[in-house]
């Protein structure tokens, strides 16, 4: 390569790293973990693990790199969200939070995920490789109010949006400062890279084993969320800060064993990633970072018809790894350790600051995502005829969070739970071909109770009760999402796996 078209290469990585650390707006929640990487995965529905197809198996299973040819892989995943959410009227008493029935967004958006993956034969036997790919998350959602206070008088306030980071709405007070009084819209980003580079061996007796050490870079940015700044640990550090740089290292290790002809087994598992780096939102998230979780995988291939194969899947994802992604949000011990005692401080000016609190947000214990720990199985049948390889995937997995929970989930809905894939691969020659995959995250809605629209004062201790009931404000979070998938296979050695 010319040192010209070495620099517009360099040129064009940089503005797809762009892209993806500034993805178009949308609403949307597709998870942290993509079901594969690359389109031939994807076109799986993410199966995969026992399977060395190209240099992206690798991103899953580092050992699938020691049965492949020198080549360049290079893929872009187009995803396009569309989500919903809406609340009910609160209705009158005593509240803490609720969302305007006016909370309606319908917001969709384009959002980018470029990568790459690179194999080496270093001899019959081994192989060093290295991929970069990026998973992300966007929502964003403008319009809609939010209300403090419930109908108390002298402490409620209408703020304008869906968290009531805006000004006041038009004929509220807001005696206390409980509005955010900043950006109204809600918007919240994250993408993350994964640069690993991974060294794959073949022993005896079809056995390869596979190393890679990860670099993981983050950049968050969160808006629209000003009036929970008078709940955080840090309130200066908690919405409204730009984008927020981090980076964590961590490591994958992959093993691939060919059973028989038409027989292999494969497993591969990626560590917890700790980030560290930027302190613009240590006052929104738990611990003040969004840690990257583990996740173990082990699959099958079989071939048992010519031209034909069976993979099936099963990952499991420890969320608990990351108290960001994992924190749930327990009402009653956010009302009773945090929510009161700052409404407290703010009704009495002269009170006694209210210190922090692990349940602030902010603090270890503070409000999350909620989301459990995940598993998914997937199945993916390939068919292959001359040149043209056809793939058909499913995969199925629990949802993240329960109906308890679907007060975080009205900011990142993730609520699929079924995916549909279909993919197509094009040999044009033995040194260059095509990959498509189109996926589809099945409809899917989640209902459940907003426990702070409604609270209830008691005589006994704890003196308020902000448990779930049928009194409490209808949510719901719906979720719609197709992705397509690109891929371009370049051979650039002669050598040939064993």
């Amino acid at each position: 390569m010319s040192p010209g078209a070495r620099g517009r290469a360099a040129l064009g990585l940089l503005a797809l790293w762009s892209a993806a650390l500034h993805p178009a707006t949308g609403w949307a929640a597709s998870g942290l973990a993509p079901l594969g990487t690359g389109a031939v995965q994807n076109g799986l529905a993410g199966a995969g693990t026992a399977d060395a197809a190209d240099a992206f198996s690798s991103v899953r299973n580092p050992a699938a790199g020691a049965r492949l040819e020198t080549h360049l892989v290079m893929g872009l995943d187009l995803g396009r969200p569309d989500g919903r959410i809406r609340a009910n009227d609160a209705g009158m008493g005593l509240g803490i939070f609720a969302f305007s029935s006016q909370s309606q967004q319908s917001v969709s958006g384009l959002l980018p995920g470029p990568q790459f993956a690179y194999n080496r034969r270093l001899t019959p036997r081994s192989a060093l490789g290295l991929s970069l790919n990026f998973a992300g998350f966007a929502a964003e959602a403008s319009g809609g109010s939010a209300t403090f206070g419930g109908s108390t008088p002298m402490i409620s306030a209408r703020c304008q949006g869906l968290l009531g980071g805006g000004a006041p709405a038009p004929g509220s007070t807001d005696a206390l400062g409980l509005c955010g009084n900043s950006r109204s819209t809600l918007k919240l980003q994250l993408a993350q890279g994964f640069l690993a580079a991974n060294y794959a061996h073949n022993f005896d007796h079809g056995l390869s084993l596979g190393l890679a050490p990860v670099l993981a870079v983050q950049a968050l940015r969160a808006d629209g969320f000003g009036a929970l700044a008078n709940f955080s640990n840090d309130p200066a550090a908690t919405s409204d800060r730009g984008t927020g740089l981090y980076w964590g290292l961590g490591a994958r290790l992959g093993l691939l064993w060919q059973v028989a002809n038409t027989f292999t087994v494969g497993a591969g598992y990626q560590t917890p990633i700790r980030m560290r780096g930027s302190d613009r939102y240590v006052g929104l998230m738990p611990g003040g970072t969004l840690d990257a979780p583990s996740s173990l995988h082990a699959g099958i291939a079989l071939g048992p018809f010519a031209r034909q194969r069976l993979l099936i899947d099963v990952e499991h994802i420890r969320h608990e790894d990351s108290r960001a992604l994992s924190n749930r949000v327990d009402a009653q011990r956010l009302t009773e350790q945090c929510l009161l005692p700052r409404l407290v401080q703010l009704s009495l000016r002269r009170a006694p600051a209210a210190g922090p609190s692990p349940d602030c947000l902010g603090g270890a214990h503070g409000a999350g995502l909620g989301w459990r720990n995940l598993t998914v199985y997937k199945i993916g049948y390939e068919y292959t005829h001359g040149p043209v390889q056809l793939r058909l995937g499913y995969a199925h997995s629990e949802r993240p969070m329960g109906v308890d929970q679907v007060l975080a989930s009205m900011v990142a809905p993730a609520t699929s739970r079924r995916h549909l894939a279909l993919g197509l691969s094009w040999a044009a020659s033995p040194r260059w071909g095509v990959d498509l995959m189109l996926q589809r995250a099945l409809p899917e809605a989640i209902d459940g109770r907003n426990p702070l629209s409604q609270v209830q004062v008691q005589l006994l201790p704890p003196g308020i009760d902000a448990s779930s009931d049928g009194t409490d404000q209808r949510l719901r979070t719906e979720l719609d999402v197709w992705q397509l998938g690109l891929g371009l296979r370049l051979a650039l050695g002669r050598e040939h796996a064993q």
